[in-house]
């Protein structure tokens, strides 16, 4: 057994191993991370535009820089009541004008960005709205966005695309519901950076992003990684009690062999003997274990024979005392009656080696073979003829 509990936690610890490589491989393979800089990705084209291309008063917008970081300065004109400017990408695949791109696997974005001064810009996201957008005019794009600050140090945001909402002024130059906020996350068309209401005037205020992220999963890896560890351990679950029993059966056939020619009363020689009080009481807890009347004080009382020498007697043939010889004789008789009947009845065999109380039986049987009888009985079942001949 001693073997097999080394080989059984050697494969436990392998195992354990492998699950745990398993599982981290199929949560990094979820994890989606993909990079809008530069723009040259394949599956997320885009080309930059701006607004206003022209500077509209003293409100402009100029880009120095779009290649790994974008880099741009504005003014906003103080006279205006709403100065707009914005920087955008928009998704695009060289053989048509527009392009929607599903964005449904991604849950956020993530950029660095840096402002001088202080500023709080707005992110933004264009996606096709069925009942207004008309791809060929830019303007009818549904806008969902959400704010973000920033200073002149660099800082990581990140921000969650399910919080983006649509405003309130876009839904009312559609005549939509103030309650119609969601978009299609599916039929994204671009996003932007503009600058908010909160964002200084007649002032030059430079914005510089860099590692534009878009962040999400894809749960199947990660099932998947579980499903492979799940399978894993069941067929070491199984191999584990097929081995266990195949070896504990071993162990008990062995026990059985050992023990039956020292002890079982069919086998036990009880020749005569030089001394007659040893062949006597051989004899007499041979024939008499059954009786669960047998005591050690009627033993010493039918053989006439002190206690103290019974157990003496005992302790220099066996090395047990006559209480232990008594009970080790009882059960391996019992072992040899179920191991040699699969439908030999617990309580009867109990009841044939001299124990009323069955509770009481199993117990002893237990501590002697490591499982109860019925185990026992279920592991050292005799084969059938079919399958001795296989």
């Amino acid at each position: 057994m001693l073997t097999f509990y080394r080989r059984s936690m050697a494969a436990f610890l392998v195992l354990l191993a492998a699950t745990a490589t398993i599982i981290y491989s199929g949560y990094a393979k979820s994890q989606l991370n993909t990079s809008l800089f530069p723009a040259d990705d394949d599956g997320y084209l885009w080309a930059p535009a701006i607004e206003p291309r022209n500077p509209t008063g003293d409100t402009w917008l100029s880009i120095k820089s779009k290649a790994g970081t974008l880099d741009y300065e504005f003014m906003l004109d103080p006279e205006e009541s709403f100065p707009y400017t914005h920087f955008s990408l928009y998704f695009i695949k060289p053989e048509q004008a527009h392009h929607m791109v599903d964005l449904t696997g991604y849950h956020s974005i993530s950029f660095r960005v840096l402002c001088a001064p202080r500023n709080v810009l707005l992110f933004a996201l264009f996606s096709y709205d069925d009942q207004v957008t008309d791809p060929l005019h830019q303007d009818t794009r549904r806008v969902s966005s959400t704010a973000f600050s920033c200073d002149n140090r660099w800082e990581t945001v990140t921000l969650e695309l399910k919080e983006l909402i649509t405003p309130d002024w876009w839904l009312d130059r559609y005549g939509l519901e103030l309650s119609e906020r969601g978009y299609r996350q599916d039929k994204t068309m671009g996003l932007a950076f503009i600058n908010s209401l909160q964002s200084p005037v007649d002032v030059l205020s430079q914005v510089r992003i860099d590692e534009l992220n878009l962040i999400g999963s894809r749960p199947g890896y990660l099932y998947a990684s579980v499903g492979v560890s799940l399978a894993l351990w069941a067929l070491f679950l199984a191999w584990v009690t097929r081995a266990y029993i195949s070896v504990k059966t071993a162990v008990l056939k062995e026990k059985i062999k050992r023990d039956q020619p020292l002890i079982a009363y069919k086998k036990l020689s009880i020749e005569p003997q030089k001394d007659k009080d040893k062949s006597a009481l051989l004899r007499h807890i041979a024939t008499e274990y059954a009786n669960s009347e047998l005591t050690l004080d009627s033993t010493a009382a039918t053989l006439g024979i002190n206690r103290t020498k019974v157990n003496e007697i005992l302790k220099e043939e066996l090395g047990l005392t006559f209480t232990a010889y008594l009970k080790r004789l009882r059960l391996t008789e019992a072992a040899r009656l179920l191991s040699e009947n699969s439908g030999a009845n617990i309580s009867q065999v109990a009841y044939c080696v001299g124990y009323n109380n069955v509770s009481y039986f199993n117990k002893l049987f237990k501590e002697e073979y490591g499982c109860p009888p019925k185990t026992f009985q279920s592991l050292c079942r005799p084969k059938n003829p079919e399958e001795q001949t296989n």
